[in-house]
């Protein structure tokens, strides 16, 4: 089980402290937890931050032979604020992942991951459009996550128009019909969606929805645990989500096995498993 996985990999900065972070990272660290390989495709800074995210890969097994480091540009990092309503982020620009060149030839895959923010830059927006191309991933899994204002209407259409799978949050699954002017529902997503076969809904603290072409949906409930920090915890769902459907499992049991994976997360701060002993 291969995964290659396309996108930002930065440090958040709490209040009170900093963790390695980005969606790709966590869904590449949890897929390796599961079992899988993970090929990471980002870019870094030569600086501090970028040795500390080496370090975090190398020691959940994830190799960084295809993570890139700029000799100009940051490491990313964003910004954290803790609302009532949840975490904001500010992500600071341009940083090195906004940069992101790609390998010339990929590494075999069963699965092809990548996000709306990767995108924000013409840069890596491009290599994402070509490693998309290159791709013959039977799975490909578009992560929305709409971050104003790197609210892209083209890369949107694109992770669209390549994904097999599309996971959003209960509030960009109203916001992006809005963006692409499409109807707000399930079916607009898959009669836009040509490749589509999955969509996954998550809502926060009241559960997930799957949902298949053929207009079946499957529902779970909330987690039960004490909650210390969500950030992390919708890409640990991704990488469950990704683990079951490969798998091809019942769609139920992929949402109950994605969303134990996101539970595991949201007892401690920051996105990532425990490591092994």
């Amino acid at each position: 089980m291969k995964a290659l996985i396309f996108g930002e990999v930065l440090i958040d900065e709490y209040p009170d402290g900093r963790v390695v972070a980005g969606a790709p990272l966590h869904v590449a660290v949890h897929l390796v937890d599961l079992g899988w390989e993970a090929f990471l495709i980002s870019r870094v800074g030569r600086d501090n931050d970028a040795e500390w995210i080496f370090e975090t890969l190398s020691a959940h097994g994830v190799p960084d032979d295809l993570v890139e480091v700029d000799d100009d540009l940051p490491t990313g990092t964003a910004s954290v604020e803790m609302s009532v309503a949840g975490p904001e982020f500010v992500l600071h620009s341009p940083v090195a992942w906004d940069a992101i060149k790609g390998p010339d030839l990929i590494p075999e895959h069963d699965v092809l991951y990548f996000g709306s923010l990767a995108g924000r830059d013409p840069r890596s927006r491009r290599t994402l459009e070509r490693m998309s191309a290159l791709s013959q991933a039977p799975i490909k899994l578009f992560d929305v996550n709409l971050r104003p204002p790197h609210v892209k209407g083209e890369v949107l259409a694109h992770g669209l128009a390549e994904a097999t799978v599309v996971k959003v949050n209960d509030t960009e699954y109203e916001e992006v019909p809005q963006v692409l002017d499409f109807e707000p529902s399930a079916r607009g997503y898959f009669k836009l969606g040509r490749r589509l076969e999955w969509l996954c809904v998550t809502r926060g603290p009241d559960g997930a929805t799957l949902y298949d072409r053929a207009g079946d949906a499957w529902e779970v409930g909330p987690a039960t645990v004490e909650v210390v920090d969500t950030v992390g915890a919708g890409d640990a769902f991704t990488a469950g989500l990704v683990d079951g459907i490969y798998r091809g499992i019942d769609p139920g049991d992929i949402l109950g096995t994605a969303q134990a994976r996101a539970a595991s997360t949201l007892a401690r701060r920051g996105g990532l498993p425990e490591l092994p002993d």
